[in-house]
């Protein structure tokens, strides 16, 4: 077996489509196909007239080639199989040109390798690979003699001195470009037919013919749907009447009433009056008359005076302060493991729009107040705010309920009110700053594993319980420096960076 370009015997196998052998020649890089000789090909074909049916039926000799300039247009795995359904030849041969340095290339080479491409370098510059592409493919014809379509995939404009020069050379050619909207245009040179695929949709646009006729299958299977549903519910209505001795009239069926559970026997009502007539087998109405009803169930009218309107009015809230009150009970209402005190902001959010059918952040809107839920908190002195260990959710709690525990881990006779007392007095030296500022910390610090508090946390937390900024009575103090420059000289804190941002903890005391 010798190489038909270089006649070299130094070739490599190299796949097996249509259970022909393909080789590679080690020194020139062709690919060719095996070639069967006359005495196989007697053996394997009787020419009786079975086996010339089956000659004529056989696909046409010849294979397709596709070469891809890479910089220009990019084709997946999907696009390359609609391609090679066009041509009526085996797409056997795929050649890549690129500069593969490139980092817009970046991983592209390795996909189009394991795809079977052959990967040609060029060098970095405008049309570079179209220079290579129109030298390469205008030796196709020698190269690869059994070589019958092209596919030039390229929007390039010069390519179609390529076109031009493989047309003459009796090739079936096909020119493959990019449109607007993500649309690939294949063009066959030869017949001047012209295919659209969508690369976004993956799949081939059909023609105006073929588009309007699946339109018009949709609608008609969309009026026998609709057709159907209409006998369906002729039914529903014919066993309706039939069941309860009503006449359902046009005017009605606009309207249909709900459909209650067989076990209670109701029928539906409009214009039913408040007045009814206790203990009795018959109810009655001011307007209309009302059918007997059997078997009412005595969970459904119990110790009941009136008969309720399907109308649900959810409750309203005024002002804020009893949005506060109302985030209170929430809250508390949450179930909570053991020894947590601390709720997901999100749940509350879900369950105050369970509750009031309102989003919270239009609540908030309405009385000019913070525009999300967590400003809101952040700012209320009655509940207490947390970030979530290595998440971006907040966690809320009730102020009350955070004093009380922490309270109750310090070991201290200090009671809550004893607190807001001490905190309501004027700090008049750095040692009650100090001292003001490690209260804080435990506090928010108690169920915190790490122990350490963001500084801005602390500073709103300060500024909630004396109505000052740490600032301003660092300057009644005469204090130099920064909030942050304070805690560091102060034995009672350890502080830590992560990432921009300073924390603070109390520091252990032996």
């Amino acid at each position: 077996m010798k190489c038909p370009t270089c006649n070299s015997t130094s070739l490599r196998k190299n796949g097996r489509p249509h259970n022909r052998q393909r080789y590679l020649c080690k020194d020139c890089g062709r690919q060719f196909m095996e070639k069967f000789s006359t005495s196989e090909i007697g053996q394997k074909i009787s020419l009786n007239q079975s086996h010339i049916k089956t000659l004529a039926e056989a696909p046409k000799t010849g294979i397709a080639i596709l070469l891809l300039d890479v910089e220009n247009l990019k084709i997946d795995i999907n696009t390359e199989k609609f391609l090679a359904s066009i041509s009526e030849y085996s797409l056997q041969i795929k050649i890549a040109f690129g500069n593969w340095k490139s980092s817009s290339l970046s991983k592209h080479d390795i996909e189009l390798f394991e795809r079977g491409y052959q990967l040609i370098h060029v060098p970095e510059g405008k049309n570079s690979a179209d220079a290579q592409m129109m030298s390469m493919g205008a030796a196709i014809g020698r190269q690869y003699s059994d070589a019958k379509a092209v596919f030039v995939c390229s929007s390039d404009w010069l390519l179609t001195h390529l076109c031009n020069s493989l047309q003459n050379q009796g090739l079936t050619v096909y020119r493959v470009r990019r449109e607007s909207h993500n649309i690939l245009s294949v063009e066959n040179r030869n017949s001047l037919e012209v295919r659209h695929y969508s690369l976004k949709m993956a799949t081939e646009i059909p023609p105006l013919e073929d588009f309007v006729e699946q339109i018009q299958k949709l609608l008609q299977e969309e009026n026998e749907s609709i057709s159907q549903h209409q006998s369906e519910l002729s039914i529903i209505s014919s066993l309706l009447e039939k069941r309860y001795e009503i006449s359902v009239d046009k005017k009605s069926q606009q309207s249909l009433p709900k459909i209650v559970p067989e076990e209670v026997d109701i029928l539906p009502v409009q214009n039913i009056t408040t007045e009814l007539v206790e203990n009795e087998e018959y109810i009655y109405s001011k307007e209309v008359e009302i059918w007997e009803t059997q078997n009412i169930s005595t969970e459904f009218i119990e110790n009941e005076e009136y008969i309720q309107s399907e109308t649900v009015y959810l409750p309203q809230i005024n002002s804020p302060p009893e949005l506060e009150q109302e985030l209170m009970k929430i809250i508390s209402n949450i179930p909570v493991k053991k020894n947590k005190i601390f709720v997901d902001l999100k749940l509350v959010d879900e369950k105050f729009l369970e509750i009031f059918g309102e989003d919270i952040d239009e609540v908030l809107k309405s009385f000019n107040l913070s525009n999300t839920l967590e400003k809101f908190v952040k700012v209320s002195s009655k509940f207490r705010v947390k970030k979530k260990p290595k998440s971006k959710q907040y966690q809320v709690a009730l102020a009350q309920n955070i004093q009380v525990v922490s309270s109750q881990i310090t070991n201290s006779s200090e009671t809550f009110e004893n607190i807001q007392t001490v905190n309501s007095q004027i700090i008049r030296s750095p040692k009650e700053l100090e001292k003001a500022l490690v209260n804080i910390i435990k506090v928010l610090a108690a169920y915190d594993p790490s122990g350490y508090i963001c500084i801005s946390i602390i500073g709103i937390e300060f500024h909630k319980q004396y109505n000052y900024s740490i600032n301003t009575i660092m300057k009644q103090l005469k204090l130099t420096g920064k909030f942050l420059n304070f805690l560091k000289s102060s034995h009672a804190f350890n502080l830590k960076k992560v990432g921009n941002k300073y924390k603070v903890a109390i520091a252990d005391r032996e």
